[in-house]
């Protein structure tokens, strides 16, 4: 009979470790004087949400919450796209912190050209939705941000191809059996996260310490790929 308790641990004290290194990272990246740039600024926040979601791995893995556990580590993945992809160009980065923005704006249009909401002039009281529809505002809403564009770009396509897809078959909520017991799906999938956290922590500190955006092979190599 396999050790899956002993291995589900192994793999717990692992991604503890890797938040562990983060956490201990992070206000030491802040106070550095470079620090300064939306590059870093959206590396870092990548970094933190990273740290909250790996805790978040540790949570459902000790509760047994394996539908989470799925979600979380889909969220990982992304922030390993992210990070990779943000170090490429500040332009990148400017373009990964402007994307709620642009986001909201886009809902924001959606919703009116739909009727489903109406713009009022709180001084006047005139509904302006057409001349909001029709003005910059509406018009100059950039493309949506794509994280398979952005895997491509960051050289991560393979990585994209072989694993995104199979990820969000779980997250999206569509049934899925493996035919393998709660601590065997649990352990596999915590394995997943444990190694993106560590190649999130990797292309952080190549960056942050060294200005040098980390080779994808060296990515690879953590995820076995």
């Amino acid at each position: 009979m396999s050790d899956i308790n002993s291995d589900l641990q192994n793999e717990l004290d692992g991604i503890e470790h890797e938040i562990k290194i983060a956490k201990d990272r992070l206000p030491d990246y802040t106070k550095r004087q470079f620090i300064n740039t939306q590059r870093e600024k959206s590396l870092l926040y990548c970094l933190g949400r990273a740290a909250e979601l790996a805790e978040g791995c540790i949570l459902c893995a000790r509760t047994k919450l394996l539908a989470p556990q799925y979600l979380l580590t889909r969220g990982l993945f992304e922030s390993l796209i992210w990070v990779c992809w943000i170090t490429k160009s500040d332009e990148n980065a400017q373009a990964f912190n402007d994307a709620t923005k642009n986001e909201l704006k886009r809902l924001a249009r959606k919703e009116l050209n739909k009727g489903y909401g109406r713009v009022i002039n709180t001084t006047t009281h005139k509904d302006v939705t057409e001349e909001l529809l029709n003005s910059d505002w509406s018009k100059d809403i950039l493309s949506r941000l794509k994280i398979e564009d952005a895997a491509t770009d960051a050289g991560l396509e393979k990585l994209y191809t072989e694993m995104y897809g199979f990820m969000s078959i779980p997250a999206h909520g569509i049934m899925l059996d493996t035919n393998s017991s709660l601590e065997e799906d649990m352990t596999a999938i915590l394995a997943v996260a444990n190694v993106l956290m560590e190649s999130i922590n990797l292309v952080a500190k190549n960056w942050v310490d060294n200005r040098n955006q980390t080779p994808i092979q060296d990515i690879y190599s953590i995820l076995q790929i």
